[in-house]
């Protein structure tokens, strides 16, 4: 048998349960060597401060909180008025799984909440991300020149300008070969013509 797991007359699971088991022996004893148990109302004010501030939590400091509780009794007090001692301690571990459970576990609704929130927030990420790829689309997309398809409007202006230019050229080469063509020039008249408008001049001179 392990010694070190036996403390005031109880043998505990856990060196840690031990060692909090002789912790509260030696606070015992310091009560016991300052404490005054024939003064009733202090022994009153240290068992309910012993209650409220969870100053014993093993058997041993349980022992010591039935003394004091018997010290009372002893001296008038209804046991009905007297605190009960809370035991911090699952006993029927096999009949209430449950309520273990619960007290190493936090609740599911917590876990719930939180990942709640995370599948929220993954999507809202996830819209605003579509939301950027739109607008990027858009603005590709669009007529009017912005920063994203300047270049592109620029270069399809100037494309069309350029057109345009060449088709007025054409227009105009067009028209001057049709003025070409219904009145030539002067130095491509035939002998022929040139001998018969020398004739015309020559009679309007004789004749005048």
């Amino acid at each position: 048998m392990n010694n070190e797991l036996i403390v005031g007359g109880y043998i505990f699971g856990t060196a840690a349960d031990a060692d909090l088991a002789r912790e509260e022996q030696a606070r015992i004893k310091y009560l016991d060597e300052n404490m005054n148990y024939a003064n009733i109302a202090k022994v009153q004010q240290l068992y309910n401060r012993a209650l409220d501030t969870k100053m014993f939590r093993t058997p041993v400091g349980w022992d010591y909180l039935s003394r004091l509780k018997r010290l009372m009794t002893d001296n008038g007090f209804s046991e009905e008025l007297i605190r009960p001692v809370p035991l911090y301690n699952v006993f029927a571990k096999e009949e209430e799984p449950v309520r273990m459970i619960d007290r190493i576990k936090p609740p599911k609704k917590k876990k719930d909440i939180y990942r709640r929130k995370y599948v929220l927030s993954v999507m809202c990420i996830g819209v605003l991300a579509i939301l950027v790829i739109v607008m990027f689309v858009i603005a590709i997309r669009a007529e009017t020149p912005n920063m994203i398809n300047y270049r592109h409007a620029i270069v399809n202006d100037y494309a069309e300008w350029e057109q345009n230019i060449k088709d007025r050229e054409d227009r105009v080469r067009k028209k001057e070969r049709e003025l070409e063509l219904v009145s030539p020039p002067p130095h491509e008249l035939n002998t022929e013509d040139l001998l018969d408008e020398l004739e015309n001049r020559d009679e309007q001179d004789t004749g005048s």
